[in-house]
């Protein structure tokens, strides 16, 4: 029985080491407005990178080892082969955004997102979309959620050109990167939270983890917003 999840976490920071945060951030602004959504691909798991850490497979206590047993830092499975998956890439070019967590999904993520010839820089419509998508977020009133008024407004933006699913996985990438988050639900820049298990508020939440949790009262981090963003002085008003 071959263990696929160190084989898997061993391709997983190859790549990681060849993708830089430029060119993610790059990636991930250029793809606000120029309908290539996959460019935002590469930010969530570089985010949530930061502090993913490099591990050996480990069985949880009491339990048989089997092609399936999860493991107990990360729950990916032991023995797990990559596959085609077609929904997974079908949400890498058309969402950009991650659909679920596990090393072979952040490694295919990576593969794919380095193997791009060109990665552009953002151009000052790209900021124009980040800056109505933030404005937007820290308008919205002390206990209201990303999900409901915020997301409808959001999705209301021509240049941005996004569907409900679409806009939720942008917010996420930014709860990864540890702007939109709670004090009590961190992200992944200062924190490592398994988020294949990480809570929901509620059971019937499809969001992920952090900005299932974030209000708005929690307004923004300016420390990781600087961290990811901080090369980019029409932004600098957001850390400042």
């Amino acid at each position: 029985m071959e263990n696929y999840h160190d084989k898997w976490m061993d391709l997983l920071f190859r790549e990681y080491a060849k993708c830089t945060k430029e060119r993610a951030v790059n990636g991930f602004l250029s793809g606000l407005n120029s309908g290539n959504k996959y460019l935002r691909s590469g930010l969530p798991v570089i985010a949530i990178m930061q502090t993913f850490p490099k591990h050996n497979f480990q069985l949880r206590e009491e339990q048989l080892l089997s092609i399936v047993s999860p493991c107990g830092i990360c729950s990916s499975y032991y023995g797990a082969p990559e596959i085609i998956d077609e929904e997974r890439e079908s949400a890498y070019f058309n969402t950009g955004g991650l659909l679920r967590h596990s090393v072979d999904t952040y490694y295919s993520y990576l593969k794919q997102f380095n193997e791009l010839e060109e990665v552009p820089v953002p151009e000052p419509e790209s900021f124009a979309v980040f800056f109505e998508i933030l404005d937007i977020i820290l308008s919205a009133e002390q206990e209201e959620t990303l999900k409901k008024d915020v997301l409808k407004k959001i999705r209301k933006l021509k240049q941005l050109n996004s569907n409900a699913r679409e806009v939720q996985m942008l917010l996420e990438t930014l709860g990864y990167c540890g702007i939109f988050e709670s004090d009590k639900h961190k992200g992944a820049l200062d924190r490592y939270t398994n988020l294949a298990v990480a809570p929901r508020k509620s059971h019937s939440s499809d969001w992920k983890y952090p900005v299932d949790f974030w209000l708005g009262k929690d307004r923004i981090n300016k420390k990781a917003f600087e961290f990811w963003f901080g090369k980019f002085e029409p932004l600098e008003r957001y850390w400042k």
